[in-house]
């Protein structure tokens, strides 16, 4: 009875043994203490429109020659509704750190809030941050025009001879407009008569001319019937 119980603690203890073997030296099993950290941090903890973000940090047990870790990380940046404003990969340096720039502007940065950051390397390592975005007032341009203020006296040079300034307006002055309805009336008058009587005179002269003509003709025909 005792050879019987001997042996099978002997081979409780045998299976036991084996399964530790298996476990130190079969695939990539990684215990709590053996899984990585990875780490993410800003560059400042408030950000307004137009502003650079600056996202870095590490991922400790990266190994460029594991096939199983050797891969980009993935960067998420939520808004404080909840939507997505951006998702990218960020490949890693050869130690495991990394670094990236946001740009807080752009249709998805509408809000003002705490925006969350995040990475994850993997499906067991992630981390994230949280920053406040303020968002910048619309600046409107006011376009103030400045009005020229040109006294009475400045106006009244601008106006030419035989003007004066009346109500911010040049007018003809009263003596130089009469002596300029005479002109222009009496030219075209004295023009017309002079054609008229020019025209009357050597009708007269013609038609005088054709009866001196006729009485002529007249007393040469008498001469020859007698």
């Amino acid at each position: 009875m005792k050879a019987i119980l001997l042996l099978a603690l002997s081979a409780i203890i045998l299976s036991q043994s084996y399964g530790f073997v298996y476990a130190d030296h079969g695939g990539h099993h990684y215990t709590a203490g053996e899984v990585g950290t990875i780490t993410i941090v800003t560059d400042s903890s408030s950000y307004t429109t137009g502003g650079m973000i600056n996202v870095s940090g590490s991922v400790s047990d990266y190994d460029e020659s594991d096939p199983f870790k050797n891969f980009d990380m993935t960067l998420k940046l939520v808004a404080p509704n909840g939507n997505i404003v951006t998702i990218s990969q960020i490949p890693l340096n050869s130690d495991g750190s990394y670094s990236t720039y946001i740009p807080a502007q752009g249709p998805l940065w509408k809000y003002d809030g705490d925006y969350t950051v995040s990475v994850s390397h993997g499906s067991d390592k992630n981390a994230s941050t949280t920053f406040t975005f303020i968002l910048a007032p619309e600046v409107i341009e006011e376009v103030i025009e400045e009005e020229i203020e040109i006294s009475e006296e400045e106006l009244a040079e601008g106006c030419g001879e035989g003007t004066h300034l009346e109500d911010g307006v040049c007018m003809l002055d009263e003596t130089t407009a009469e002596t300029t309805s005479v002109s222009t009336g009496s030219v075209p008058a004295t023009g017309m008569n002079a054609w008229i009587y020019s025209i009357t005179f050597t009708v007269l002269i013609a038609f005088t001319i054709m009866i001196i003509l006729y009485v002529i003709s007249r007393a040469s025909r008498r001469k020859i019937v007698n």
